[in-house]
């Protein structure tokens, strides 16, 4: 498990795992969004982000109140 917070759109992810892409490669080369899917089920996450060929397999957290330090 990873174990940190994101803030995107201005709401708060904390991220679950962090997986590279080419694990949920299908055949075809395009990323398998039925697998990728069941495991995000599995985990109780509900955003998917990918970034710099990771994916983020994050849960929102409801009412967070974060502040932007400059």
């Amino acid at each position: 498990m990873y174990n940190k917070t994101i803030i995107r759109d201005n709401i708060a992810y904390d991220i679950l795992h962090r997986i590279p892409v080419s694990n949920f490669r299908g055949r075809d080369g395009n990323i398998d969004k039925r697998t990728l899917g069941l495991f995000v089920a599995e985990v109780g996450a509900d955003k998917v982000m990918e970034v710099n060929r990771q994916l983020l397999i994050c849960k929102t957290i409801e009412d967070a109140e974060y502040e932007e330090i400059l």
